[in-house]
């Protein structure tokens, strides 16, 4: 029952995640310890939803809560709170950070079952090179002047040439949504899509919606079988890259030191970091 528990709110906090620029959604799933197992399930739907039946409805109940019933609710926290609300993700995101290091840099011996750490080229550099990737992102901004300039682009004719565009964004929008650390809402802030998508979902706009769909359904298998085949290639340099991207994450919802030397934004780190660890514990 706890586990199940568990994936509800690791669902509910994985799509506040994905609809709150700055902040990846497949970050909380990975620190939520359910990444691997939801990457799986996209992989391989066919043959293992029936199986997984109670971990969709738990996960997938969860994140339709986080972006319908909370989402006004996180909205006006970011607009009164956000360095309380970027802190106590930061204290999410650190306390995952044990848990990631053992997959990255831990290797267990399959004839003798010991453990034994392990810090090479091999799976240093992946981390690296991820963390490097997130740097220009964290440059960009918290995306403020993106959200300006992001205004909703009223669509009221059917276009090819949009149609396609549409259908490219939902690829990128589920590519950056389930790679740990990148936030699909914040790329689309940045290649000026935002506005257009939650326009078009809140007026129900079906020209921009269904390419948009397709697009993300194309994104969410192909993806999710390339990470699938990645983890069970390479394990624990697939981890060290994904390590790299949650560790980069920080920087980019990094409201700076000047708002985080405070009483309350040190105060939701320490939540959060606290609340990840039980949760670590409870999902073992």
């Amino acid at each position: 029952m706890l586990h199940h528990v568990y994936n509800f709110i690791a669902g509910v906090v994985f799509g506040l995640a994905n609809v709150i620029p700055g902040v990846s959604g497949g970050t909380m799933a990975v620190v939520f310890g359910v990444y691997e197992r939801l990457i799986n399930l996209i992989a391989n739907l066919r043959s293992k939803w029936r199986g997984e039946l109670p971990f969709i409805l738990a996960f997938g109940g969860g994140a339709g809560v986080g972006i319908l019933a909370f989402g006004k609710l996180m909205k006006w926290i970011l607009q009164n709170h956000a360095a309380e609300a970027n802190a106590f993700f930061i204290g999410v995101i650190l306390g995952s950070i044990p848990i990631l290091v053992g997959f990255a840099f831990r290797k267990t011996s399959e004839r003798t079952g010991k453990s034994k750490w392990v810090f090479d080229a091999g799976n240093i550099i992946p981390m690296l090179v991820t963390f490097a990737i997130m740097i220009p992102m964290a440059l960009a901004g918290d995306g403020s002047e993106a959200k300006n300039a992001a205004a909703a682009v009223e669509v009221t004719g059917f276009s090819l040439l949009n149609t396609l565009l549409y259908m490219i964004y939902g690829v990128i929008a589920v590519a950056t949504m389930i790679i740990p650390g990148i936030s699909g809402s914040f790329v689309m802030l940045l290649i000026g899509f935002y506005g257009t998508i939650i326009a078009a979902v809140a007026d129900l706009n079906l020209l921009v919606l269904i390419p948009f769909f397709i697009g993300c359904v194309i994104g969410l298998f192909t993806v999710a079988k390339l990470i699938k085949w990645l983890l069970r290639k390479y394990p624990r340099p697939s981890y060290s890259a994904i390590l790299g991207f949650v560790l980069g994450s920080i920087l980019c919802i990094f409201p700076g030191w000047s708002q985080m030397l405070a009483f309350w934004p040190i105060l939701m780190v320490i939540v959060g970091f606290t609340a990840m660890t039980l949760c670590s514990r409870i999902s073992e």
